[in-house]
């Protein structure tokens, strides 16, 4: 099966050889990204063994993690041809794209992959945290790394935990009980979501009950949430396309 290239985005050039540059938006987040707490573009692309780097705007970039991510246009070991890393947003770099390193996602080895790599990546770069979102179903995970130990580490559904970290302070896990009485929704209409909402909201407000969090409210409060980008983030560097080892193996 072919494996998508760098050449299918057709990023653009100007005058200097560099794709424009474009502001930074919301990014639809589906699948895992890394945040890194470094300027350093070069010496991430050399952590993650990504070589052959093509400048792309952020809308590129975006567009290509999320069509990989999407589709089923791969196999097996073939997983991983490219990521894409950003220019330096509010003082740190993202990778978005499956892990080079790590098994897939449905192994039971991954969860100790990526902590394995986050620890190592920030006892390079001071801190690097990985995060995961599903658009599709519930699942999310975090995984919180400073001066090479992993700090925290939670994912839904698989019971895997390590440790704590004070961004979740005042959240409720998304695999925690809501805490409702049993006579919750008595009287609504469970096909009414607008009735059931306002009903939610309301017994919230009256027992003091904690909102989830997910990998999104982590984010912003531990590095920061690609979910709200927009004219006030920090944008300094170019971001770029890169290809994994996996990348080179690519059917012509």
């Amino acid at each position: 099966m072919r494996i998508p290239s760098l050449r299918d985005d057709h990023p653009r050039r100007d005058d200097t050889g560099r794709a424009p540059t474009s502001p930074a938006r919301p990014v639809h987040l589906c699948g895992t990204w890394l945040a890194i707490s470094t300027g350093d573009q070069a010496a991430v692309l050399t952590a993650l063994d990504l070589s052959d780097p093509v400048p792309v705007t952020m809308r590129q970039g975006e567009s290509a993690w999320n069509r990989d991510h999407h589709s089923w246009d791969t196999d097996g070991d073939r997983r991983h041809p490219r990521m894409y890393v950003t220019p330096v947003l509010d003082g740190w770099t993202l990778v978005f794209g499956e892990l080079p390193g790590p098994a897939p996602r449905a192994d039971r080895s991954w969860a100790r992959d990526v902590r394995d790599l986050c620890a190592r990546l920030s006892a390079r770069f001071g801190a690097a945290h990985l995060y995961g979102m599903s658009c599709g179903d519930p699942w999310t995970m975090w995984c919180l790394a400073e001066s090479g130990s992993v700090l925290r580490y939670y994912e839904t559904g698989t019971g895997e935990r390590i440790g704590s970290h004070p961004a979740e302070d005042g959240y409720r896990l998304p695999d925690e009980d809501e805490g409702l009485p049993p006579e919750a929704f008595d009287g609504i209409d469970p096909a009414d979501a607008d009735a059931v909402m306002a009903r939610r909201a309301e017994l919230y407000e009256r027992h003091a009950l904690p909102e989830v969090c997910y990998a999104t409210d982590i984010a912003a409060l531990t590095s920061v949430d690609p979910g709200t980008f927009g004219a006030r983030t920090r944008v300094s560097g170019q971001g770029v396309l890169a290809l994994t080892a996996l990348g080179h193996t690519r059917d012509p």
